[in-house]
């Protein structure tokens, strides 16, 4: 299979800090890494709807995503297609209190300001991009 395919995230920003979440043992990438709440898109599924769509599966809130503010791409070689990553503001009204993990994908999750609240941690590379250009 070639093509390209759209993976969809988005940092909520809740009071002063954003919603990071631990993705499980049981990812086949970045297992137990912080992460930001997102996912593939589906065929003909628009990048806002996919993500919110991934938001209200992997942690139970509704969110608006508003704009991108992170973009990368990538080949990957072994299924012959480009992967390309939207990262976008999201916002919520709602309360953190909410949240409900989807437990094979998330075990727990955090509200922070800095990365450095993370410290000796594992995190997926594009958040350390994405939480410098904040």
């Amino acid at each position: 299979m070639n093509g390209n395919r759209i993976i969809v995230h988005g940092l909520i920003k809740y009071n002063d800090g954003y919603l990071l979440t631990k993705r499980s043992k049981e990812e086949s990438v970045y297992q137990e890494y912080w992460d930001i709440p997102g996912g593939l898109a589906e065929y003909k599924e628009l990048p806002k709807e996919a993500l919110k769509r991934e938001v209200k599966e992997e942690v139970g809130l509704d969110v608006t995503p508003t704009i991108v503010i992170h973009e990368d791409s990538n080949y990957d070689k072994k299924k012959d297609m480009v992967f390309i990553r939207l990262v976008y503001i999201c916002e919520f009204n709602g309360n953190i209190n909410d949240i409900v993990l989807d437990e094979k994908e998330h075990t727990e999750y955090r509200i922070i300001k800095s990365l450095d609240e993370l410290k000796n941690e594992k995190i997926v590379p594009f958040i350390y991009e994405l939480f410098n250009s904040l």
